[in-house]
């Protein structure tokens, strides 16, 4: 067997036995502790990530921010209303007496029951008041009597006989109130009671008189009768500062022709006019109506010109 020392190799170094365990170096008292912290710390960390990462996340995170909710434009304010002005005292702002110098009673009972049926009518404003409305058929049924009524020109009897007077009454103070005239008609012959031109008559379902109130307030229509005198007056607000109104008419031309049976027949044209004073002065005049009467030798007539008073 060659010698290793004489060839000059090296000498393989020594191998520990088999089964032999490694030596390590004795372990510290502190170990196990803190393999145990950090064993636990790690898995706190894959379950659960960095808590530091988590307030840096919140941090870095905008907070939400509150949307306003949908809703209506708010309403804008209302304006202020203005206090509203009151009413004016209200006073008597026309009237008239209309007298008869008939003596039949049962003109007086149909006069009287006219009368009461118009006293304390209340017309709103805008409203019109009808005549035939508020007093109804002038029949026997409804307490009426036979009277003279004109027909045709002539003097006849009727139900309801005198009860023009009361309308006619009503409508000259109505003037003097300053009221709008919507319908009005004339007698065929003038009457005593009232000036030519200025008269209403009155036939249930064909002849109104109607009357508006053009103020800003109610009107109120008073009346009574004593015998055959009819007093009306209408209260309202008062006419502006220093103005008066008045009924005035005129005779304007005469003619004669013959009538349907051939007789002679004498005829007047009238105007009537509300004529509008300011202080006294005469400022302007509006024509009313212009109607045409059959008159005769025995017929009263009255004409008035500047004011209408009682024809007694």
């Amino acid at each position: 067997m060659p010698d290793d020392r004489m060839s000059g190799a090296r000498p393989l170094p020594e191998h520990p036995a088999l089964g032999r365990r490694p030596r390590f170096p004795a372990a510290s008292p502190y170990a196990a502790p803190l393999i145990a912290v950090c064993a636990v710390a790690l898995s706190a960390c894959m379950a659960f990530g960095n808590p530091v990462i988590w307030e840096s996340a919140a941090q870095k995170e905008p907070a939400p921010v509150d949307e306003p909710a949908a809703s209506n434009p708010a309403p804008a304010p209302e304006p202020e209303k203005a206090e509203e002005e009151p009413a004016p005292e209200q006073e008597t702002i026309g009237e008239y007496q209309a007298i008869s110098q008939s003596e039949d009673p049962g003109r007086s009972e149909n006069i009287r029951l006219a009368t009461e049926a118009i006293d304390g009518t209340v017309i709103e404003p805008g409203g019109t008041f009808s005549f035939n409305d508020v007093v109804g058929n002038t029949s026997a049924e409804r307490g009426y009597q036979e009277a003279a009524v004109i027909r045709n020109g002539e003097v006849a009897q009727g139900d309801g006989g005198g009860v023009c007077q009361v309308s006619t009454a009503l409508y000259i103070a109505a003037v003097k109130a300053d009221m709008e005239i919507v319908e009005r008609h004339p007698h065929s012959v003038p009457s005593d009671y009232a000036p030519i031109g200025l008269d209403a008559t009155i036939v249930y379902g064909s002849f109104d008189l109607r009357l508006k109130n053009n103020t800003d307030h109610a009107i109120t229509i008073h009346a009574k009768a004593v015998g055959q005198t009819v007093d009306v007056s209408i209260e309202g607000d008062p006419l502006p500062e220093g103005r008066t109104v008045d009924a005035t008419s005129q005779i304007v031309s005469r003619y004669e022709r013959d009538d349907a049976a051939g007789t002679l027949r004498q005829y007047y044209v009238s105007e009537a006019f509300r004529v509008y004073y300011q202080d006294g002065v005469r400022t302007t005049r509006d024509l009313l109506s212009s109607d045409i009467y059959q008159v005769d030798e025995n017929t009263p007539v009255t004409t008035s010109e500047g004011s209408v008073d009682p024809n007694k």
